[in-house]
């Protein structure tokens, strides 16, 4: 009697569950991956590049006695790793426009201690023995941190420029007669927006989500799902049903969170809740 193929074995079986696998390995890459450019990037590494041109044109820190090359790599290598350092901080810290001169100030003297460690070290890898002065590292360290400071108010200067002005009569939040302190969230329902007050009571109005979104750009809040946006100060808890998210607001509503943005829900410490 010849054999009989299992289904679930089967050549067509193999080929389904291989299909399966990538499948899941592209969403798990899609959810991955940033839906836009870390804060700062790439102003920050452009800066840091300057300044790492800068200190091989004048020999910053004693490396005016190595070859050029040697300098040049050493002053590489040295600023990458501080850019990535502020990068670090600037995605942990930055939420809107005017969080940049708040938070580059507070990462000033902490990421410029090490200094005098990382300069011996950079040097070592390079086959080249460096000794360095605490203090005088410092100082220079403080001058490089005012080039940095003047990037991020730069970056933020340009944001508020770039946010859309809206006429007062026109925007979404002055059509629902919401003032800021009042909003709680914002949906997208079709081609309408609807509008969550803290006291509970919702508007619709028609508005495309992407212009609500950038009229709440300078507000504390975050967009947690594709058609979903939230004021910081109104979330209330969240609950979990399976693997599905939602955030309670004040007031009783409450709004979904994807996948996608969950990890920024995650980070400022949103998903913790019942389910």
């Amino acid at each position: 009697m010849p054999a009989v193929r299992s289904l679930r074995t089967g050549p067509a079986a193999r080929t389904a569950g291989k299909r399966g696998f990538v499948k899941r390995a592209l969403g798990f890459a899609k959810r991955a991956l940033p839906k836009k450019a870390p804060p700062g990037f790439p102003l920050l590494w452009v800066a840091c590049l300057a300044a790492a041109a800068l200190m091989i044109v004048t020999g910053g820190f004693g490396t005016g006695r190595l070859p050029l090359h040697a300098r040049t790599l050493f002053w590489v290598v040295l600023m990458l790793w501080n850019a990535l350092k502020w990068q670090a901080l600037f995605a942990w810290g930055v939420r809107k426009s005017s969080d940049w001169p708040r938070i580059a100030l507070l990462g000033t003297v902490p990421l410029n201690l090490p200094l005098p460690l990382e300069i011996p070290l950079v040097g070592a890898l390079l086959g080249r023995n460096m000794r360095v002065m605490p203090f005088d590292v410092w100082l220079r360290a403080a001058a490089i941190s005012v080039v940095i400071f003047a990037v991020c108010a730069l970056v933020a200067w340009i944001l508020l420029r770039q946010m859309r002005p809206v006429r007062a009569d026109t925007g979404l939040l002055a059509r629902a007669r919401v003032g800021a302190e009042q909003l709680a969230g914002i949906e997208a329902e079709d081609h309408y927006c609807r509008i969550h007050r803290r006291d509970g009571t919702s508007a619709l109005l028609h508005y495309r989500f992407g212009d609500a979104l950038e009229e709440v750009a300078a507000l504390d809040g975050a967009q947690v799902h594709r058609g979903a946006w939230v004021a910081a100060g109104a979330v209330a808890g969240a609950e979990r049903d399976g693997r599905k998210w939602r955030l309670l607001l004040a007031g009783g509503g409450s709004v979904p969170v994807s996948a996608t943005y969950a990890a920024e829900a995650r980070a400022r410490g949103w998903l913790r809740g019942r389910g």
